[in-house]
């Protein structure tokens, strides 16, 4: 697949430059990075706001551009996110520290104040009635003081806890958006190379096997080119669903660049990952794709797929690169089709 990556590649940087040349953008390494993953689709919100600009006829100035790039691009988002959902938490968790802190106080003057009571009772003869009234009285007063402020508190605790709830519920979602595709919902690239090393260790010490399916959609350009890009976001959602359904367990089904995926199968040999992943080709060949607002049929959707199994103590570009050669084969065997490391003479030990 090395040489169909480096033209598409070519293509994307070609598409890029024109498109900059078109709209008077500087051609900034910022500028080229924002027209490149337009170009090359592979991020939904970015491509649908660009497409939003370009139907508005909206000037793409450099501070137009470089918004798009801090919004959708830049690897510093999950951290200023991260940062400011800190922030906040410090500054709840310090005002509760000064509440609990005022709190202990008042419950020590509280203390203080009943003892204090309880002496002048004790002071007090029983001839005395009035005088032990007013202590009684006074007791009463305090301790309804007392309740008002522990009710205020609670109020306190329980906005806390919800504040709380919210910055945790937000920051667990920015870390989900920095794992997840959002045009298919799969994991997406870092997801997968994190969990590839975790599976690998883990295969490792119970000694269990671990398959890797690289998939490819056929004559994806097709698609893109003949019916736009909306029905090319289709099709790669359509196999990220299908994708989806058939993994269970610890397997993990990823977008793992453009219209290539991958899926990590743990517990699962060469065999066994090479009947998944012809279920799956099958499946997704079986569906039509039809156009919902005219009915126009756009043919079917197939996949080329390649299959590798991890060799306990490799590098795992070693598995990918196998992975990537078997699908590069099946390419080249006329697509549509299923084919392992096995079936291209990768012997043990090779790569």
């Amino acid at each position: 697949m090395l040489n169909d990556d480096m033209q598409r590649a070519a293509e994307f940087a070609h598409a890029a430059v024109a498109s900059m040349a078109k709209h008077g953008i500087p051609p900034t390494p910022v500028h080229f990075t924002v027209w490149y993953e337009y170009h090359a689709g592979r991020d939904h919100a970015l491509g649908r706001a660009m497409d939003a600009l370009v139907a508005a006829k909206q000037a793409f100035t450099p501070e137009v551009v470089r918004a798009l790039y801090e919004q959708h691009l830049s690897p510093a988002r999950l951290f200023h996110a991260s940062r400011d959902a800190a922030d906040k938490l410090d500054a709840v968790m310090d005002e509760l520290r000064d509440h609990i802190g005022s709190a202990e106080e008042t419950t020590r003057a509280y203390g203080d104040q009943l003892e204090r009571f309880s002496d002048k009772l004790d002071a007090e003869p029983a001839s005395a009635p009035a005088q032990v009234d007013g202590i009684v009285d006074a007791m009463l007063l305090e301790t309804r003081a007392m309740q008002e402020r522990n009710k205020e508190l609670e109020t306190r605790l329980a906005e806390a806890t919800a504040e709380v709830t919210e910055l945790r519920r937000g920051f667990e979602q920015a870390r989900r958006e920095a794992l997840t595709d959002p045009l298919t919902g799969l994991a997406n690239r870092k997801a997968f190379e994190q969990a590839m090393h975790l599976l690998v260790r883990e295969t490792q010490q119970d000694n269990a096997a671990l398959s890797l399916l690289m998939l490819d959609i056929d004559h994806f350009k097709h698609f893109n080119d003949n019916f736009g890009h909306q029905t090319g976001d289709t099709v790669l959602q359509l196999v990220g669903r299908m994708l989806a359904e058939n993994v269970k367990g610890r397997d993990v089904a990823a977008r793992y660049g453009g219209e290539e995926f991958a899926i990590l199968l743990p517990f699962t040999r060469l065999d066994q990952a090479h009947g998944l992943a012809d279920s799956i080709r099958r499946g997704i060949s079986a569906r039509k794709l039809v156009k919902r607002s005219s009915g126009q049929e756009l043919g079917r959707v197939t996949i080329s797929v390649g299959v590798a199994e991890y060799r306990p103590g490799e590098p795992l570009s070693g598995l990918v690169q196998r992975a990537d050669d078997a699908l590069y084969a099946a390419k080249h065997a006329g697509r549509d089709r299923v084919i392992t490391e096995r079936e291209i003479g990768i012997p043990a030990g090779g790569g």
